[in-house]
């Protein structure tokens, strides 16, 4: 049976925005087509926004995508599975080493970091041992490799010298640079129970700019997890 790839988000530090990216990306990949299943431990932040969700479609009478909400990874193989399912797994940044195990299941690994000194030097000894032992299990399994991604979150600029830093560090550790998603108010419907990615697929929603530019950049970003692959 083919394994159902899992996306796990991940940062060397906590506060990161690792939960808003999970469900904007989510979104996206409903928008896509696909069936998507959340693992999220110790994640009440994802909870509430289901919950939020289920409220604000009964309210406005509008129906959205809703996630399977998994209580572990074993628990997709009891689920009803397409050709375009997917795992994304949201994992406690201060406890990366507990979720090792996850790591390991991984066909994409997301990086996140709110500046590259979070995305670089951050990234403890401890940090890349767990990727390099994922990377090895990953390919005892005969799965070709880990696509690992770094991404600069809430960032509006990002200089010439850092740009140089980041494609210098991909280099060295074999990860994929994805374009930086801005800081934008927008990514924060999550509170609301919805996403940006949501917004476009329904009259109930009024797209302002901002909306837009977050859409484009989190669909740019879902494009970017599956090239080279």
């Amino acid at each position: 049976m083919t394994e159902t790839p899992v996306i796990v988000i991940s940062s060397a530090k906590a506060k990161s925005g690792k939960t808003t990216l999970t469900l904007n990306l989510a979104a996206a990949l409903w928008a896509d087509g696909y069936k998507v299943q959340l693992f999220a431990p110790e994640s009440d932040d994802i909870r509430r926004f289901l919950q939020q969700r289920i409220k604000f479609c009964q309210t406005n009478k509008v129906a959205l995508e809703m996630p399977d909400l998994l209580d572990n990874l074993a628990d997709s193989n009891t689920l009803h599975k397409t050709e375009k399912s997917v795992i994304i797994a949201d994992i406690p940044s201060l406890k990366n080493a507990e979720y090792a195990h996850v790591f390991n299941k991984a066909h994409t690994l997301i990086t996140l970091g709110l500046c590259t000194d979070d995305l670089l030097w951050k990234m403890s000894d401890e940090y890349i041992s767990i990727i390099w032992n994922a990377k090895k299990e990953i390919a005892a399994r005969g799965i070709k490799y880990m696509n690992w991604i770094t991404l600069l979150n809430k960032c509006n600029k990002i200089s010439t010298k850092d740009q140089e830093k980041l494609l210098q560090s991909a280099k060295k550790f074999g990860f994929r640079l994805a374009e930086p998603l801005h800081n934008r108010d927008a990514y924060c419907h999550i509170e609301k129970g919805y996403c940006t990615a949501d917004m476009a697929l329904n009259k109930v929603f009024n797209m302002s700019f901002a909306d837009v530019y977050a859409r484009r950049e989190i669909l740019t970003l879902s494009d970017f997890l599956w090239q080279n692959k």
